[in-house]
């Protein structure tokens, strides 16, 4: 039997992580620098739309890669503030950042992946490829 803990955000945990947080600090396991947004992903008759929450973050943060059928996001920032000439009692602002890649079915159109960066929204546009968008409904007459 494992002995479980319940985290602020209702996460169950094993014990033993609360006596490693007590040693070695809060972030020892889940990563400090690691932050996942969270995302959406919607599927239209002739695109996907990919949508990653990223309030605070400018389209020059992000780095979008296409290779075969995967697509990556990632993002890395450093704190520009003098870390020295500081007395930080809790310093929470530090290097940020994050890697998350999403599979790409072989139905849509990679070579016209497009994104955009607008109020805190990362959004990728994923096309379909012709033969995969939704075609509407027709009668078969009998002969």
């Amino acid at each position: 039997m494992t002995a479980l803990a319940l985290t602020p955000n209702g996460v169950k945990k094993p014990m033993l992580s609360n006596v490693i947080e007590e040693w070695f600090g809060n972030d020892f396991l889940r990563g400090s620098n690691l932050m996942l947004p969270k995302t959406n992903i919607i599927e239209n008759d002739d695109h996907y739309l990919i949508e990653l929450s990223v309030p605070g973050y400018q389209k020059s943060d992000f780095d979008i890669q296409v290779d075969r059928r995967l697509i990556t996001v990632s993002h890395s920032k450093e704190d520009s503030t003098d870390k020295e000439s500081q007395s930080y009692i809790v310093r929470g602002f530090t290097k940020s950042s994050f890697s998350k890649s999403f599979s790409l079915s072989s139905s849509v159109d990679s070579d016209k992946i497009t994104a955009a960066c607008t109020d805190g929204v990362l959004s990728i546009y994923v096309p379909k490829k012709e033969e995969a968008k939704s075609k509407p409904v027709r009668k078969i007459k009998i002969k």
